[in-house]
């Protein structure tokens, strides 16, 4: 059983911990996750590397050691590194001499190992993260970043990737497990579910977009299949997808015929209610579901708001 931490970014706290329960359940679903101020632990059959890479709000991850009161317990069961480093990391409310920890913790490991110190590119990590309710030890190993897809065009009302990812992991979905994006536009959804191994399907009724979406997958060499058709197609396909994830059209980025806020309660009562559903649209054009909601301010015009259900 590993035990894993992940700290995450200040914006978007709760999405952050529901992505990574998210990603933890689909390859676990016995994986029990708890938080603490900004920092999530999961307990579960898989490592932390399976899971950093595809979250979306992770600034940092590694294996949980546990939980201290003093430096001088400090135990990282670890074989000798060529180098590593000491990182203190405050999620306290409180002041914290995070250069004097480093340099202690530093010289009690450098005693253990007789190893290097490398600040800039160390092959451990060793991790002080302190909370308002505990201190908390954790180690990471080097490891390559992840390689994110490539777009060759782009529109500037389209969804940002990273919110794109986010909303692929709160499906819950694994490598192998089918996703359908009917607005897919310009194959945002699609690229980031392909880029972590998910097999995805657009629909998209102007075949403007299916070509630019189409051009955009064969330059990161994936092959989602495109179908120019409109939205209740997704009916014909229910028993091939595992999940429907999508963002529905507003404003001037809607070349649809039909109300932005009637497009979006038309296409919620067409989809099954079993069937699992992540969407986003414009604040305002709200429609009764039963779900987990998480509002997403742009601008003073612009909230956009995620549901999961």
């Amino acid at each position: 059983m590993h035990q894993s931490f992940f700290v995450t970014s200040g914006e978007q706290v709760e999405l952050a911990r529901d992505e990574i329960t998210s990603i933890a359940k689909s390859y676990d679903k016995k994986a029990v996750i708890k938080s603490d101020s900004r920092l999530v632990t999961v307990r579960s059959k898989i490592p932390y590397t399976k899971i950093a890479p595809r979250a979306t709000f992770v600034k940092i991850s590694g294996t949980l050691i546990g939980t201290v009161t003093g430096i001088t317990q400090i135990r990282v069961p670890v074989a000798k590194p060529s180098s590593f480093a000491c990182r203190v990391v405050n999620l306290s409310t409180k002041t914290v001499s995070s250069l004097h920890l480093e340099k202690e913790i530093g010289t009690i490991l450098k005693q253990k190992w007789n190893s290097k110190v490398s600040l800039s590119n160390p092959h451990v990590t060793v991790y002080l993260i302190v909370t308002n309710l505990r201190k908390y030890m954790g180690y990471s190993k080097r490891q390559v970043e992840p390689k994110r897809p490539e777009k060759l065009l782009k529109y500037p009302h389209e969804l940002d990737s990273n919110l794109a990812r986010c909303m692929v992991n709160l499906s819950g979905l694994k490598q192998g497990q089918t996703l359908c994006d009917p607005f897919c536009g310009t194959g945002t959804i699609l690229l980031e579910a392909e880029s972590m191994g998910i097999n995805a399907i657009g629909i998209d009724f102007d075949p403007e977009m299916c070509g630019i979406t189409k051009r955009n997958l064969a330059l990161n060499g994936f092959k989602s299949c495109v179908i120019n058709a409109g939205y209740h197609d997704i009916k014909k396909m229910m028993g091939k997808i595992d999940a429907i994830v999508t963002d529905l059209p507003y404003g001037i980025s809607s070349k649809s015929s039909m109300e932005p806020q009637r497009l979006v309660k038309d296409f919620v009562s067409a989809i099954p209610k079993k069937k699992k559903l992540v969407m986003v649209y414009k604040k305002g054009f709200d429609v009764a579901i039963k779900a987990k909601k998480y509002e997403i301010y742009r601008h003073k015009s612009l909230t956009r708001v995620i549901v999961s259900r």
